[in-house]
């Protein structure tokens, strides 16, 4: 019969010795793990994406030119979104066309949050349109969507 799924928990100790002040020996035990472990998986992905979220946020309001269509406002809602646990993507116009369809070149965020919300349900939380006619869209951990599932961090 075969065993149930084991993760490999590969651990090494590391011992060094010191000397007291009273000459007796004494040992100090730390524990390493290695870092391909599955078990360290989910808390990756969770550092890769909310990372990458913030990284989308500040790119917002930073780089060259001196005006944004980011308000002080609008950068705190986004940042209080990926706070509470919500994903943050970014496409640009040719990809965001490509993904949800060319209606979506000239039209409004109010319009395709909308559509998105019909489409994808409750997953979607926002979408607007940021600096260079960038497309930004908060969405759940939950969502399963083309799209978002084969989205990459950078």
């Amino acid at each position: 019969m075969p065993t149930p799924r084991s993760y490999s928990k590969s651990r090494s100790r590391t011992t060094s010795w010191q000397r007291s002040t009273t000459g007796n020996k004494r040992t100090k035990t730390t524990m390493t793990y290695t870092k391909a472990s599955p078990a360290y998986k989910r808390a990756r992905n969770e550092c890769e994406w909310r990372m990458g979220s913030y990284r989308l946020i500040y790119s917002q309001f930073t780089g060259a030119g001196t005006k944004t269509p980011f308000s002080p406002n609008a950068a705190n809602k986004w940042i209080k979104y990926v706070n509470t646990g919500y994903r943050v993507y970014k496409w640009t116009n040719r990809d965001f066309c490509r993904y949800f369809g060319m209606q979506w070149q000239t039209a409004s965020p109010t319009s395709c949050y909308r559509w998105m919300r019909r489409k994808f349900g409750a997953c979607i939380k926002d979408v607007t349109r940021g600096k260079g006619s960038t497309w930004l869209v908060a969405t759940t951990p939950t969502v399963t969507a083309r799209p978002f599932t084969t989205y990459t961090w950078k």
